[in-house]
């Protein structure tokens, strides 16, 4: 659907997705023309990040509408239910599917078939008295595509709040399924903000315990911890060795910091952040790291004196490269930060991503053992994230 054309709750929804998964990786603008010029439609909202896939299709209620009953099938179980398994199809046929995504950019979206998981998600936006009994159906049971998960507005609104980053929505949704597989009768009796609450405490699908719906309460949602916002505007002007086209150049930057956890954003925005408080207090300090065991990518920040800027390229790509071999990851992502020599109050920074196959290298295996660059890690086992 063109933009200008956008109903209310397609709008919502794609304001929502482009706060959790970035508008890099948000395409509302769905219409798109096959080799006979032909146009179709894909569904009113799709995210697409590397391996996960959500496809959302959006239902709004008229105010004058008062059989919510014959709506919610009609529109909701019905219509909607046949957009997803259209959007499915189309992606399963096509090897070229372009549209635009929220940044202006077009990209080719037809890989998004190769995701294993992809989710399918209704979201409706009925009128204010909309039955009790409906909004607590949380899934659509489709013999040809599998589950679809069924959200009130308000609902994914509020779960949005909560889950911060696109690894945290897709396991939530993982979870919301297993649920449901596992008590579909007692899944149906429970409000959302409940399921919530149980993700919250345990992945753990084989109970009930009310006491859970507390851990909401418990949430201090300290955003400021893992924010990275600022820092995204900065990629486009500061990266190098990117083989992507100028636009789209720091997407795979984004990718790996949106790939992350809330306890691996808190390490990522703690590491830079002292990097950018000491980097002007002495000369040499030695860099920062972490390592992503779950996304397969190692993190370096190079903390660097404005007296060397003339090295900051050279130190970036070694220690990116170094720190990539170190962990004998595919996927490392180095940042050098330094002060601008004009204007100490500015910060600059240049930044680095690399993925290919690790490849023994005795010259390389000789350097860190003769001398490793990198401060040794304190690794922590976190068994919940989010308690």
């Amino acid at each position: 659907m063109s933009l200008n054309n956008k109903t209310k709750s397609e709008s919502q929804l794609s304001a929502i997705n482009q706060d959790v998964f970035f508008k890099e990786f948000t395409f509302s603008k769905n219409d798109f023309k096959i080799e006979d010029k032909s146009e179709l439609e894909l569904a009113d909202n799709l995210v697409w990040l590397d391996d996960k896939c959500f496809i959302y299709q959006t239902k709004e209620m008229n105010q004058s509408s008062s059989n919510y009953e014959n709506w919610f099938k009609s529109k909701v179980l019905k219509k909607a239910v046949k957009q997803i398994k259209d959007t499915l199809y189309y992606l399963d046929v096509h090897q070229s599917i372009t549209i635009e995504n929220e940044k202006g950019h077009i990209l080719n979206v037809s890989d998004a078939r190769k995701c294993e998981n992809i989710k399918k998600i209704i979201i409706y936006d009925p009128n204010d008295d909309f039955p009790e009994k409906l909004r607590l159906c949380k899934f659509y049971e489709s013999s040809e595509v599998g589950n679809i998960h069924l959200f009130h507005m308000e609902d994914y609104f509020h779960i949005c709040k909560y889950l911060i980053t696109p690894s945290e929505v897709s396991e939530y949704l993982d979870f919301r399924e297993d649920f449901y597989e596992f008590y579909k009768d007692g899944v149906n009796r429970v409000h959302e903000q409940y399921l919530l609450g149980h993700f919250f405490e345990t992945p753990n699908v084989d109970h009930f315990n009310a006491e859970y719906i507390k851990n909401l309460k418990d949430q201090h949602i300290k955003k400021l911890d893992f924010d990275i916002s600022g820092l995204i505007e900065n990629f486009k002007k500061a990266i190098i060795n990117s083989g992507f086209k100028p636009e789209t150049h720091y997407y795979p930057i984004i990718k790996a910091i949106a790939q992350l956890k809330r306890s691996e954003l808190i390490e990522f925005k703690k590491r830079i952040s002292t990097a950018i408080e000491k980097c002007e207090k002495f000369e040499f300090i030695t860099p920062y790291k972490f390592y992503s065991v779950r996304t397969d990518c190692a993190f370096v920040f190079i903390p660097l004196h404005s007296k060397n800027i003339k090295n900051a390229i050279v130190a970036l790509r070694n220690l990116t490269y170094a720190i990539k071999y170190d962990n004998k990851s595919r996927k490392a992502l180095g940042v050098v930060v330094y002060r601008n020599p004009e204007n100490i109050e500015k910060i600059e920074t240049a930044w680095m991503f690399i993925e290919e196959d690790f490849v023994f290298d005795e010259n390389m295996e000789k350097a860190l053992k003769d001398n490793y660059p990198f401060r040794k890690s304190i690794h922590k086992e976190i068994k919940n994230p989010y308690k």
